[in-house]
């Protein structure tokens, strides 16, 4: 199991600059991927998207493509016919008003439009190289994500053990719930019959008391709860992505206790559902970033 979050980074020197390419991940319930690329870069968003799409099955997957300029190359350049525009103007305005010194260098740097950042230009030939450096960092992302889920599933077993040992106490209070339920009904048919003057026949107190022990009995809910924690621990176990699939389970182990609780005619088995519906609370928590 993986998490899914997680962070990469890889740097590239090519002739022409130095790429920085960062790759960080956060919980989606889905897969989106999105992708920041500077100019003529963004002719590599789609295969970016394919290699994020191969590597992981869900979250929010953004990959930042970032042009650093090498030493050799100055990233700004100066905008020599807007600086003699403005010193012609700043001139001109001078000898209206009367102010002899003409522009400096310092007042001209200043105004905008005089230093513009270079935009560097990466030619196609260098376009594999940059692919493999985002191989390289989605592939530490997902080694991050494989170093939380290894976390994360230590956390999910012991959870799921803590629901098992719940579940196992709620069976032996559902068994007493039966037998103290199925007491109280016969003495109380035994009570209006005597009120009423009519004598019971035995079969029928029984079955009426079987009756009413089935509409409370949850053993059928229980057992599928216990089925579907066994799932959940081979679920974790594995190396492929179950994140969904396990947030499926919670749902339907939701589902089941909920009946039991509003089956539960004891209060040590309403207690008991309570423990364990805040248990599988703390797993819907761990499971929800969990690839």
């Amino acid at each position: 199991m993986r998490s899914m979050t997680g962070f990469g980074s890889v740097q590239i020197p090519t002739q022409h600059a130095r790429i920085r390419i960062e790759v960080s991940s956060v919980n989606k319930r889905g897969l989106e991927v999105i992708v920041f690329t500077p100019g003529d870069l963004t002719r590599l968003e789609r295969q970016i998207r394919e290699e994020v799409a191969q590597a992981v099955a869900r979250g929010k997957v953004t990959v930042a493509v970032v042009i650093e300029s090498s030493p050799s190359q100055s990233a700004r350049s100066l905008d020599l016919e807007k600086a003699a525009s403005y010193a012609a103007q700043l001139r001109t305005a001078g000898k209206r008003l009367g102010v002899s010194s003409g522009p400096t260098w310092s007042d001209l740097l200043g105004l905008p439009g005089v230093v513009v950042s270079t935009q560097l230009s990466i030619p196609p030939s260098e376009d594999r190289k940059i692919v493999v450096g985002v191989r390289a960092a989605i592939g530490k992302m997902v080694d991050s994500r494989e170093r939380e889920g290894r976390h994360m599933v230590a956390i999910l077993r012991a959870h799921l053990k803590k629901m098992e040992g719940v579940r196992g106490k709620m069976e032996k209070a559902a068994g007493s719930m039966r037998r103290k339920q199925g007491e109280r009904l016969c003495a109380r048919l035994r009570e209006l019959a005597g009120e009423a003057g009519v004598t019971l026949e035995p079969d029928r107190v029984v079955r009426e008391t079987a009756t009413a022990a089935d509409r409370g009995d949850v053993t059928e809910e229980l057992n599928r709860i216990r089925a579907h924690l066994v799932e959940a621990n081979g679920l974790v176990s594995t190396q492929a992505p179950g994140g969904r699939t396990l947030e499926f389970l919670i749902q339907e182990i939701q589902r089941e206790v909920n009946t039991v609780g509003s089956k539960s005619g004891e209060l040590e088995l309403t207690r008991l559902a309570i423990d364990f519906k805040s248990e599988l609370e703390k797993l819907r928590e761990q499971a929800a970033n969990l690839e």
